[in-house]
């Protein structure tokens, strides 16, 4: 089983034992729906599921849960800071799309087809999100919007991303 990271608790609220969370999936009402299965890591490192009982959009990408398991503060004290999981599920997506995660351990490449590096994490920023690649020059990290500007071709099947350079971008 392939676990995705899809929530990070970030504080309880109230005393009925639900959390505020930091999502970081676009699939909320799937992820989120009434009985869905999350995951969290216990203190042995191993996943224990959470089933959610209620799913409420505060802004953004914060949200309020509560799970079947938990029903007062107390209960849920111990998620705090804890990242939420579901199953990496690819029937819920449509033909040529793919996790962000699937793109981490790609090789980059020019339009020349130069080697530049490999892509170590998709971050989510406020303005955009952006592939992390770590050149292999060099071994710095640099932020390549993820566009079709920047990024004209993905190949997931064999982990070969194109990146469209332009003046100042693979500059450090």
């Amino acid at each position: 089983m392939e676990y995705l990271k899809v929530a990070k608790v970030l504080s309880t609220v109230g005393l009925k034992g639900e959390v505020r969370v930091y999502t970081t999936s676009t699939f909320k009402d799937i992820r989120y729906k009434k009985n869905s299965v999350l995951f969290y890591l216990d203190e042995n490192n191993d996943y224990k599921e959470l089933h959610v009982k209620t799913y409420r959009n505060k802004e953004g990408n914060i949200d309020i849960l509560s799970f079947s398991e938990f029903d007062k503060i107390e209960d849920v004290e111990n998620l705090l800071n804890k990242e939420l999981f579901a199953l990496k599920d690819y029937k819920n997506l449509d033909k040529n799309e793919f996790y962000y995660s699937d793109l981490i351990g790609s090789t980059c490449f020019d339009e020349e087809g130069n080697e530049l590096g490999k892509i170590t994490d998709v971050k989510e920023f406020n303005a955009n999100v952006s592939l992390e690649l770590k050149l292999n020059e060099c071994e710095k990290i640099i932020y390549i919007p993820f566009n079709n500007l920047f990024v004209p071709s993905i190949d997931i099947e064999n982990k070969k991303v194109i990146i469209h350079v332009i003046e100042g971008l693979l500059e450090i």
